[in-house]
């Protein structure tokens, strides 16, 4: 399932991603999350903007119906639901990237699950992707 990509080789990987996907990214800490959801954002979805990590701001809007999440400081889904991304993620016409998902994974099921795992080289990731 994971494969070993050097930071430059990321930007060859492809996804088959279309309207109304959920793609959830896990993994801990500078593992390259926001690094592989610039790649998404910037050359798979074809969105030339600057891409930064939401982690304070929670959410990103890239584009009418691209957005980039930010998980990591909620602290249960009824964080989320208050807020009112659900209808974000309801939404047929939007597609949503999700770093640090766990939360809302008992509500929402991805299309597309992204794994990082870092290794002994720092300039190295193990990649796993996942279609469900």
């Amino acid at each position: 399932m994971f494969k070993k990509y050097f930071l430059n080789d990321i930007f060859n990987l492809s996804l088959e991603i279309k309207p109304w996907d959920i793609i959830f990214i896990y993994w801990d800490l500078a593992s390259w999350k926001t690094t592989f959801s610039k790649h998404i954002i910037n050359n798979l979805l074809w969105i030339k903007q600057d891409v930064i990590s939401p982690t304070y701001t929670y959410y990103n809007k890239y584009w009418k119906n691209i957005y980039h999440f930010d998980l990591y400081r909620l602290n249960n889904y009824d964080e989320f639901f208050a807020i009112g991304w659900e209808e974000i993620l309801d939404n047929s016409e939007n597609i949503s990237i999700i770093e640090w998902p766990e939360i809302i994974k008992p509500y929402f099921k991805p299309n597309i699950e992204i794994y990082l795992r870092k290794t002994k080289n720092e300039l190295e990731r193990e990649i796993g992707i996942v279609y469900n």
